[in-house]
């Protein structure tokens, strides 16, 4: 079965906080994300760079703890850090942008920055590491932070996860150990250590993923698509139009388009639209919107066109493409 984009069960119950980690400053950083996460349920995709009013650069968790915490689900968020994730052990759902993949033991995910993901596990019973990281973390150390966020591995066009067999797995906990290892020992002012084993633990996915050939020929990092992608997180809804980010951006369409084709193999107006619709579909599927409620979150007048331009983008109406994915979820829980 194909699983829709999207289709993660978002039921989300609010329950008294039970960390099993020890450290208080990870307590208030679970502690948050609950809250923000009970709080604002109601806005489809929630945007924790508006929404999360606790800051913090860097924060590792064993996994169990943060499923815990939120009781096997987190609902379909997106935030201006980078996370790796290493389940070891645990089965259910992950969604990360346009990748729905099932969660399986010894599976590695990457959210790069802005990313919209959610999931769902099937039990409280797990293990693994869970690392958030801004790049500002990096601007207290001798690493420069380009160093960090310019790795293939944060490239959106590359499929974020991967399986990986014991011995990989194993290698990559024990980078994840000594980095729990390691804050234990460092004063909160030294932070190079942490930054070097950031770097390391980056590098050996890049390495991971190299050897599965889910990178192909990736084109490094270039300055002006890196600034589309974050005028377009922030604009999507009411600009549209290829122009209006050429001239932003003080660059010709053509020439827009000529990068982007190159990079991520889309041109800019595919690009422009496949974000409107990976956040319709997140919106159809995981909440009670109405579609004009939707349309206009989605900048919209008319839910008419709406409906016109999801159909002509995706091959279903909007309200066929919701009760495909209410049909898979109540497969899933039978």
């Amino acid at each position: 079965m194909v699983t829709p984009i999207g289709c993660t069960p978002i039921n989300y119950y609010v329950m008294n906080l039970h960390v099993t980690e020890t450290r208080p400053e990870k307590d208030k950083v679970l502690a948050r994300y609950l809250q923000a996460f009970t709080k604002f349920s109601g806005d489809g995709v929630i945007d924790l760079d508006k929404r999360l009013k606790y800051k913090f650069e860097y924060s590792l968790h064993d996994l169990e703890g943060v499923v815990r915490v939120f009781n096997g689900t987190v609902p379909p968020s997106r935030q201006s850090i980078y996370t790796v994730a290493l389940i070891k052990e645990g089965s259910g759902l992950n969604n990360i942008g346009q990748h729905a993949f099932p969660i399986l033991n010894n599976t590695l995910f990457i959210i790069p920055s802005r990313v919209v993901y959610s999931s769902h596990f099937d039990t409280l019973t797990c293990k693994g590491f869970l690392l958030h990281f801004d790049p500002d973390f990096f601007s207290k150390t001798a690493l420069p932070k380009e160093s960090i966020i310019n790795r293939k591995i944060f490239r959106t066009s590359i499929r974020p996860y991967l399986y990986l067999d014991k011995s990989q797995a194993k290698s990559l906990s024990s980078i994840f150990e000594q980095m729990m290892n390691e804050e234990d020992k460092i004063k909160n002012e030294d932070n190079d250590m942490l930054a070097v084993k950031i770097l390391e633990l980056l590098i050996h996915c890049d390495r991971l993923f190299s050897k599965a050939s889910l990178m192909g020929n990736v084109i490094g990092y270039h300055p002006v698509i890196h600034r589309f992608s974050e005028l377009l997180e922030y604009n999507y809804k009411t600009y549209r139009s290829v122009q209006f980010y050429a001239k932003t951006l003080n660059v010709h369409p053509n020439h827009l388009n000529f990068l982007l084709k190159k990079h991520n193999g889309l041109n800019a107006k595919q690009y422009i639209n496949n974000k409107i619709i990976s956040e319709s579909k997140y919106l159809l599927s995981n909440s009670s919107f109405i579609i004009k409620e939707i349309a206009n979150h989605m900048g919209f007048d008319d839910p008419n066109n709406f409906s016109t331009f999801f159909q002509k983008c995706t091959g279903q109406a909007p309200l066929s493409y919701r009760g495909s994915c209410s049909l898979y979820m109540s497969q899933s829980a039978s």
